[in-house]
């Protein structure tokens, strides 16, 4: 008899999972960086970014009620686009699992190591630092193999504590804040906010979780949708303030950098902590170290719960191994999903050593199935209020891709070229591969297209380049925003010409 997933969370506990997903070290190490690229106007890319989130978060909550299964986004691309879509929407987005959470656990290390010696020099951490993060990962897989009820619990006391440090950098800061500090503005010109949102999504990464064990909530129709909103409702609040906080309260002569030097901002490690101590608060900066190793920890527990999911529906689905889709009879969780996912997380953070390139990576494998997440809405219910948010938010996601900087773009190309090449190994059907790309050439062009123009694209959009070829600077700022928006209006009408999808 098979075993069924357990149905345990309700609202607060669903929308902990959500903010605990989000809120991570990103909110804690990323202001500085964003601010850098674009001072002020970095406030203005956090408005958008909020925005945007809401309409994609949104769409996936709708999905989710639809179709409230384990491993919602691989879902909901297999049954509006057929199988080899749905496998590499689902492989990209396990990728971003994986490999997000050990840019997590990694980020988590460098905090800790504020206040334990020999874990880490620098950016890279040593044999010990290594150990004491796969002891620590271990820890929090069995925590979540014991049960969903358990890992999220675990979660909802990490949201708390997470958040708290938050709300008193706000709270103290604001006394502190200096009006000048806001002008000018927009010091690096308007266009330099497509570059604070690719640098500040990661600090969005994670919104979509409440969909991902959907199949594990009590009454997905309502929960969901409740969850969802309560879920980026509390995230635009808290970064908004907080970001502006951060803006105006920097004390230049404290930090040591020349006034209004947005770029030596970026070069602050622990920049909530730092401004605290630059502005004298020696325990608002202590508190800040304290919420960011919690904020870690909390996070990598809600990315291990997640990235099981998504290895379990994919192979209960046959289309990953088929062992990962065994459900533990005693505890009622995808436990052999939720090691081996742990498993590959560790072989990552030891072979992958650097934390901005590790972020990368997890930023464009989880750009791609938002995109396709967009797309998926309209084909399975075609209405026309339904088809202009799916294409809004197809939109929105290729331009989230662009700017996630070269070469990284060609790396999401690359990604998905290795699932095809896996695909036709698992599913052990030529017949059908062949049948499958010939329904999804536009998923390869969208790919491959999206390449090309971050290629002839903005200079600006270039970041830790591995390659001898940079961005050509033919397609410039806006002209490369006007290019992408028609190019995903002819790939989402192709799409949909493709597919013969049945509605809900």
């Amino acid at each position: 008899m098979a075993i069924s997933l357990r149905r345990e969370l309700g609202v607060v506990l669903l929308t902990a999972v959500g903010i605990g997903a989000v809120i991570g070290s990103g909110i804690y190490t990323l202001p500085g960086l964003v601010a850098s690229v674009s001072g002020p106007l970095s406030i203005v890319a956090i408005v958008l970014m909020s925005v945007i989130t809401l309409i994609l978060m949104y769409i996936l909550a709708k999905l989710g009620v639809m179709y409230p299964k384990a491993g919602g986004i691989y879902y909901f691309a297999k049954e509006a686009l057929g199988d080899l879509a749905g496998f590499i929407t689902g492989l990209s987005y396990y990728f971003c699992c994986f490999i997000g959470t050990a840019a997590i656990i990694y980020s988590f290390l460098l905090y800790l190591s504020y206040y334990v010696p020999n874990i880490a020099v620098g950016l890279t951490l040593t044999p010990l630092g290594i150990a004491i993060a796969i002891a620590i990962l271990a820890i929090v897989t069995v925590i979540n193999i014991v049960g969903v009820k358990y890992g999220a619990g675990l979660n909802f006391i990490l949201t708390i504590a997470r958040i708290a440090p938050l709300l008193a950098f706000i709270a103290i800061g604001f006394a502190r804040v200096n009006p000048g500090n806001f002008e000018p503005f927009a010091p690096y010109g308007l266009g330099s906010i497509g570059l604070a949102i690719a640098f500040g999504f990661w600090m969005f990464v994670g919104f979509e979780s409440v969909v991902l064990v959907s199949e594990e909530v009590r009454e997905p129709e309502k929960t969901i949708m409740k969850s969802a909103i309560a879920t980026v409702l509390v995230i635009t609040i808290a970064y908004i303030l907080l970001m502006t906080v951060f803006i105006g309260s920097i004390d230049w002569g404290g930090l040591g950098i020349a006034e209004k030097d947005w770029e030596a901002v970026g070069g602050l490690s622990s920049p909530l902590a730092d401004v605290s101590r630059a502005l004298g608060i020696t325990g608002l900066a202590e508190l800040m170290v304290v919420g960011a190793v919690i904020a870690s920890a909390g996070c990598f527990s809600d990315w291990v719960l997640i990235q099981g999911r998504v290895a379990y529906a994919l192979a209960r689905e046959e289309r990953f191994w088929k062992p990962l889709a065994h459900v533990n009879p005693r505890f009622g969780t995808p436990s052999k999903a939720l090691v081996f996912s742990s498993i590959l997380t560790a072989i990552i953070m030891i072979l992958v050593p650097s934390f901005p390139n590790v972020i990368l990576m997890a930023m464009i494998t989880e750009f791609i199935p938002y995109g396709i997440s967009a797309l998926s809405l309209s084909l399975v219910k075609r209405n026309s209020s339904t088809m202009m948010l799916g294409m809004i938010g197809f939109i929105l996601a290729s331009l989230y891709i662009y700017w996630a900087c070269w070469p990284w773009t060609l790396t999401g190309t690359v990604l998905a070229i290795l699932s095809l090449i896996l695909y036709p190994i698992i599913v052990k059907n030529t017949l059908l591969f062949l049948g499958e790309l010939k329904k999804n050439v536009w998923y390869i062009a969208y790919l491959v297209g999206l390449t090309l123009i971050s290629l002839l694209g903005d200079a600006m959009f270039e970041y830790n380049n591995f390659l001898p070829i940079s961005p050509q600077n033919i397609l410039t700022t806006p002209i490369d925003i006007a290019i992408i928006t028609i190019f995903s209006i002819a790939i989402f009408a192709w799409a949909l010409k493709s597919q013969k999808t049945k509605q809900f």
